[in-house]
């Protein structure tokens, strides 16, 4: 069956979006440009402009697009564990996979370079204030399914995790240091007892 033209819209703009997402993560924002996107998407300027007018616009869709799909897998990650596993130690771990992400160390590439370009910064803000919201709207629900949680401070636990974790990622980027990550992680689950003491270990 023949693809609408909604369809075969689509498949271009995913296509963009990978090939966008993929130069972000080998090049970093310096190297990014709407050439070497193309060229990698097998596209023309003229194809990738048609979905996104300006480069900065393709910054924004690009994190915007690795955002989705680590949100995405997180939580099938999560779901597709048995009950007796959803254990604060599994969900600390298993966020820490998603921050661990190269795609999502070259998004906050991003984030760097908007601190000095308020052009890439106003194409991004809306990108990442939904994406901050979505998040940890997503943690609270499922540490919303560890046994015997409190909710009361379910909201607070989830921003320490988060915040935490993004700090630690830009760290290791000036600084290599696995040994870190296990400390940030144990010193997340002690503190999680502390706020959590239902939440098992």
């Amino acid at each position: 069956m023949a693809r609408t033209q909604a369809e075969r819209r689509e498949t271009t703009r995913t296509a963009l979006l990978e090939a966008a997402a993929s130069c972000l993560v080998d090049t970093g924002v310096a190297g990014f440009t709407t050439a070497e996107v193309g060229r990698r998407a097998g596209l023309s300027n003229g194809a990738l402009f048609r979905h996104f007018p300006t480069r900065n616009v393709l910054l924004a869709a690009a994190i915007e697009h690795v955002f989705d799909r680590l949100r995405a897998h997180y939580e099938q990650a999560f779901r597709d564990l048995p009950t007796v596993s959803r254990t604060m130690p599994r969900l600390l771990a298993m966020l820490w996979e998603v921050m661990d992400d190269p795609a999502l160390a070259a998004a906050f590439d991003v984030y760097t370079s908007a601190r000095t370009d308020a052009w890439l910064q106003a194409a991004i803000e809306p990108v990442v204030t939904e994406h901050v919201e979505r998040l940890a709207e997503l943690g609270r629900e499922l540490l919303g399914e560890v046994p015997g949680v409190d909710e009361r401070v379910a909201d607070s636990a989830v921003s320490l995790s988060i915040l935490s974790m993004q700090g630690l990622v830009v760290n290791l980027m000036a600084k290599p240091d696995p040994a870190a990550v296990t400390r940030l992680l144990d010193d997340l689950h002690h503190l999680s007892l502390l706020l959590l003491p239902t939440s098992g270990g």
